[in-house]
C-alpha cells in the first residue's frame, strides 16, 4: 500500500491520476490516516462495502428523527424496512 499525504495531493492533484494502487491518506503532522483510496477498476470489489459506509453515514446524520418519536425503535424497524426494499 503507498503512503500519500493530504499535502502532497494538494501540491500536485495529478499524483492520483498517476496511481495505478491502494493508497492510505495520511496527515504527515499527525500521522493519522485520514482515507484511503482504491483506483475505480477496482471498485466492482468494493460495491457492497461502500452502499453499507454510505448506508451507516445516512444512519448517523438522520439518527436524530427518532428522537421525537414516541417508540424510538420505531425509527430502526421503518429504516430496516426501507433497506429490504432497496
Amino acid at each position: 500500500m503507498v503512503e500519500l499525504s493530504i499535502s502532497d495531493i494538494s501540491k500536485k492533484p495529478s499524483l492520483l491520476d498517476e496511481l495505478n494502487d491502494v493508497a492510505k491518506i495520511v496527515n504527515k503532522k499527525t500521522g493519522e490516516a485520514k482515507g484511503i483510496f482504491i483506483p475505480m477498476e477496482e471498485s466492482e470489489l468494493f460495491k457492497n462495502l461502500i452502499k453499507e459506509i454510505e448506508y451507516r453515514k445516512w444512519l448517523e446524520r438522520n439518527k436524530g428523527l427518532a428522537e421525537g418519536m414516541d417508540d424510538p425503535h420505531l425509527f430502526d424497524e421503518i429504516i430496516a424496512e426501507i433497506g429490504e426494499k432497496l
